[in-house]
């Protein structure tokens, strides 16, 4: 259902995104506003993910959710220019500055999230190369 009113709306590659973002504000802008959650059970574990926002417009927000999280996977951007971007590699402003995504790193280890998976994105492309997998 996500992924038809995703194309519907002209914005297919966020089908999805949609699974959490319910929100008309956050389905027209592109964008997770809020914490969105979902739950689930294993036979183990209950488990509940928590989707929070990485534009910096809302930082709040996702300081919010990530306060919440045991563990966490960092999304990570795998086209051209797209990690170095996120982690401000070759930003000219020092070691210290970093892109987003650094910020989003840095923020979930502040607030005691120590297990965190990284999930590369956009690796179609360039055309789901290895090398560039790797680097990432």
């Amino acid at each position: 259902r996500n992924a038809r009113d995703a194309a519907a709306a002209g914005k297919a590659s966020f089908g999805w995104a949609w699974a959490l973002d319910e929100r008309p504000e956050e389905r027209a802008r592109g964008v997770t506003v809020d914490v969105a959650t979902a739950r689930f059970r294993s036979p183990r574990y209950n488990v509940t993910l928590l989707d929070a926002p990485g534009h910096r417009d809302f930082v709040p927000n996702a300081i919010a959710g990530a306060a919440q999280a045991d563990a966490a996977l960092l999304l990570v951007d795998g086209s051209p220019g797209g990690f170095e971007a996120g982690f401000g590699s070759g930003g000219g402003g020092g070691e210290l500055s970093g892109g987003q995504t650094r910020e989003h790193a840095q923020l979930a280890r502040s607030l005691g999230i120590e297990q965190m998976a990284v999930v590369v994105s956009k690796l179609d492309t360039v055309d789901y190369d290895q090398g560039r997998f790797e680097e990432v």
